[in-house]
């Protein structure tokens, strides 16, 4: 007889990273957990995981580029008699490299991946989510979205895209029971650097610039932690760690502040270590 089903929750990006910590912390006897992601191997790695806590997995392995397929997807396997309680939009890539050398295609990608998906996937679920009156949306965004990140300009562009949507979807769905939250970690060490497109410098010179600026990195597992335990203190907009949210404040405030930083970023990018 199979186990009832207490709440559904779906989360993007579940493969690696932040995502994948997500899903394993959010696991628990009668819940469901859709997992999201490209790498098939690794999804059935987090699903065993998952279900070892009681919970049920579903794998969805799908392109979150490809917005027809995963507008079928959506569409197909969660009809409006489908409740949905939770959807963590964890998925996300990067790029490094100065923007003369940004190929358009570079754009195109990280704009498909980090901005319209998350909003295509927070459109759909925040529509059934209002019907059903209650729900939760939590979109995870990047510092990078407060205080800009030059070497790494389509990322800070499309995070700092996701407030907007954030600030605006928040107090349309308050009304109507539906809880946006938005998440902006600062360095978290995680697949996302491993897997990045990098013009013009490379992984090692990368890594070497960011430990240069001395903000260490959290793990994905203490990020998902935090994400979750914020969210349920009902935070709805929050930076971490530390410097992060001292950062998110200082920004539009003290932006000379920021402009060290940057200057700091762009002179080891230059000359590098």
């Amino acid at each position: 007889m199979p186990a009832a089903i207490h709440q559904t929750i779906v989360v993007t990006g579940a493969s690696s990273g932040i995502g994948r910590e997500l899903a394993l912390q959010l696991a628990s006897p009668g819940s469901e957990l859709w997992l999201v992601g490209r790498n098939l191997e690794r999804l059935e790695q987090v699903a065993g995981l998952v279900r070892l806590e009681g919970a049920i997995p579903r794998i969805a392995v799908i392109d979150l580029n490809d917005l027809g397929g995963c507008e079928q997807f959506l569409s197909e396997t969660f009809p409006s008699d489908k409740k949905v309680d939770a959807i963590y939009l964890a998925a996300g890539i990067t790029m490094f490299g100065e923007v003369r050398n940004i190929l358009a295609a570079d754009w195109d990608q990280i704009y498909k991946t980090n901005f319209l998906s998350p909003a295509q996937w927070a459109h759909f679920f925040y529509s059934k989510m209002v019907s059903e009156k209650c729900g939760t949306i939590v979109v995870v965004s990047s510092l990078a979205a407060y205080a800009g990140y030059p070497t790494a300009t389509p990322y800070a562009t499309m995070k700092a895209g996701l407030i907007g949507l954030f600030r605006s979807l928040w107090y349309e769905g308050k009304p109507h029971g539906v809880m946006i939250h938005l998440a902006s970690p600062g360095y978290v060490d995680s697949r996302i650097y491993r897997s990045a497109t990098y013009r013009e410098t490379s992984y090692g010179e990368t890594m070497q610039q960011i430990e240069a600026l001395g903000f260490g990195a959290i793990s994905s597992e203490a990020a998902a932690r935090e994400i979750i335990r914020s969210v349920g203190r009902g935070k709805k907009e929050f930076a971490f760690p530390a410097y992060a949210a001292v950062m998110k404040w200082v920004a539009p405030r003290v932006p000379y502040l920021i402009d060290l930083v940057h200057s700091k970023i762009m002179k080891h990018f230059r000359q590098p270590l």
